[in-house]
């Protein structure tokens, strides 16, 4: 029997570790559900069961409107730390390597490999080899191909998923740089307490900048900023504000520091809002209508209040940790990379499966996807680990 530990202050915040698993296994029942739902977007893979699930629609809503805002503010709130321990250059360094090996590997090897087999299958475009798919069609090298059917443009170059390891890199390296040319006394000024006050003051500068920018780009449209930052425009505001205050809930130990009322009220008023999206049909449309019309409030409020709702729930409720929470805690970032590519197999696997209902095909490959995402990943590690143990210690003998 695994032996559980909890402490009221402990020296890991174990629950930071236990929220950015809950949020990967989201991430990874999110894409799962592309294949079957009315995404909006669009997902390498067609089921050949014609049933959409309308319920899907509103998960979806309700997912992009706050889990990767929530990963964006865990990773603001750690980045501080990594600082301070490392300095400028050191962390640079290390945040080029570490996010910029799975965006090489995404960029040049993944991401072409499932756009290939979409093109195959689907795409009904003219058949042609791997080779001159690459260059031509997804490398853009050479003159467009005549006739060709667009399917996200062309070239077809793209990092899928790893957008959110590209933007981490981006906005560590500005932090990096902004730090070291700032003096540290800039957030000593900053005395807001952890309030509900301060959710509101965050949730309505949120959605007055996601206002505005939503008026030239709808959520889905996805375009190169800067020429290079593969970016869904629509919903950056809300990165980069929920990033920025999670470097603040680190220097001011929010996290610890709010109240629990205040943190079961905003996770009950984000569960509400949740619940009305997911009701949809058994409101009346004139409310509809009103929320949709003000989506870009509506969505901004209800992801300030399940962020922090959701932060304090696991601070008090799953603020644990076991040898399975340890390894899959200790794998998030690997299964982010990999689960994209294992949900496609899995899919194109299970794609002459007799299944029942639409329905019935989705949980069964999320339950296969989550299952052997973090199997595989243990499993590599277990096997590699003895190798890299005689490497090191050859390296230092």
């Amino acid at each position: 029997m695994e032996s559980i530990v909890k402490a009221a202050k402990p020296k890991r915040l174990y629950f930071t570790d236990n929220l950015k698993v809950f949020l990967t296994m989201l991430v990874i029942v999110h894409h799962c559900g592309q294949a079957y739902g009315p995404t909006g977007g669009f997902w390498p893979y067609k089921s050949s069961i014609e049933e959409i699930i309308p319920t899907l629609g509103s998960f979806f809503a309700v997912n992009a409107a706050f889990f990767m805002g929530l990963f964006f503010m865990l990773a603001g709130y750690f980045l501080p730390g990594s600082y301070e321990r490392k300095g400028c250059k050191a962390l640079i360094k290390d945040k080029v390597k570490r996010y910029g090996i799975p965006l090489l590997l995404g960029l040049f090897v993944l991401s072409p490999i499932m756009m290939y087999f979409y093109y195959i299958n689907y795409s009904g475009n003219i058949a042609v080899y791997f080779m001159s798919y690459y260059k031509n069609i997804y490398m853009g090298i050479g003159s467009r191909p005549i006739g060709f059917k667009e399917i996200i443009g062309w070239p077809e170059i793209n990092l899928a998923h790893l957008w959110f390891i590209q933007h981490l890199l981006v906005y560590s390296v500005i932090y990096a740089v902004v730090r070291a040319c700032v003096p540290k006394l800039i957030l000593k000024r900053i005395n807001i307490k952890a309030n509900f006050s301060l959710l509101v003051g965050i949730a309505i500068i949120t959605a007055l900048v996601t206002a505005v920018v939503r008026v030239h780009y709808p959520i889905d449209k996805w375009i190169p900023l800067f020429g290079f930052i593969q970016a869904e425009v629509a919903h950056l505001p809300q990165y980069i504000i929920f990033f920025i205050i999670g470097i603040i809930a680190f220097k001011k130990d929010w996290f610890i520091e709010i109240n629990k009322k205040v943190g079961y009220t905003a996770f009950l008023l984000g569960g509400i809002m949740a619940g009305v999206v997911y009701l949809e049909g058994y409101i009346p449309i004139a409310i509809t209508n009103i929320i949709f019309e003000n989506w870009a409030f509506y969505d901004s409020f209800m992801a300030v209040f399940l962020c922090w709702g959701l932060i304090v729930f696991f601070r008090e409720r799953v603020n644990i940790s076991s040898k399975t929470l340890k390894v899959l805690s200790d794998n998030t970032y690997t299964a982010y990379i990999v689960h994209f590519p294992l949900i496609l197999v899995i899919q194109y696997g299970l794609s002459k499966v007799e299944a029942y209902s639409a329905t019935g095909e989705f949980i069964l490959v999320s339950i296969l996807s989550i299952t052997l995402t973090f199997f595989l990943i243990w499993l590599v590690k277990r096997i590699t680990y003895p190798i890299q143990e005689v490497l090191y210690k050859k390296k230092f003998q």
